[in-house]
């Protein structure tokens, strides 16, 4: 879990400067008709135009990575228990032989010395390329609530004076942050309710 946060940090980061290059570049910011914009705390008036967003409690609001977290959990607990039935297998396997070797001819021994040491590497081979397909998907995953997070705080803020929205995460690089220039709850609702209409 703490990799995911730390992956929404830089995943935060990176919407932060697309905006700012976004706000610098290009004047015309048209509001989509999905998610309208909602209203900016009256403190960022006096604030620079900066704003937060609590990291993680938007990684614990946010429905779409709720389930993303849920399904990746579940994928992950799948492969745990493949590989663990099939390591059981193996280490039966194994103990079958050690139990058989003393009957055995230095051929015999040999041969299913081979055959055990091929499957424990196909077990290897299975797990790493399992955990690739894992990470994979979180990848994927993060670049997703990536995009959609960008994409809603592009039309929140396009017709306000707001210059940076910073993320916010107990012990992470920002060490202090005013409350009533939080507008993390104003970004879940409005991703959730654009979520919810999507899967409709």
């Amino acid at each position: 879990m703490k990799q995911f946060s730390l992956l929404l940090n830089i995943v935060l980061t990176l919407a932060v400067a697309y905006l700012y290059y976004l706000h610098y570049s290009s004047k015309s910011g048209a509001v989509t008709e999905e998610v309208k914009p909602l209203a900016l705390p009256a403190a960022s008036q006096q604030s620079g135009g900066i704003l937060f967003l609590n990291s993680d409690t938007l990684l614990d609001q946010y429905d779409y990575f709720t389930e993303k977290r849920n399904q990746l959990d579940a994928r992950q607990e799948k492969i745990r228990s493949e590989l663990s039935t099939e390591k059981e297998r193996l280490d039966a396997s194994i103990q079958l032989y050690q139990q058989q070797a003393v009957g055995m001819t230095d051929q015999e021994r040999q041969k299913k010395e081979e055959e055990l040491m091929m499957k424990q590497q196909s077990l290897m081979d299975r797990r790493e390329k399992l955990l690739a397909q894992l990470d994979d998907e979180q990848a994927k995953s993060t670049e997703e609530l990536f995009n959609r997070l960008t994409a809603f705080l592009r039309t929140y803020i396009s017709d306000k004076n707001v210059n940076f929205v910073l993320g916010y995460q107990k012990g992470g690089g920002i060490l202090f942050a005013n409350d009533s220039l939080d507008i993390t709850q104003q970004v879940v609702d409005g991703l959730n309710k654009a979520y919810a209409a999507e899967k409709k």
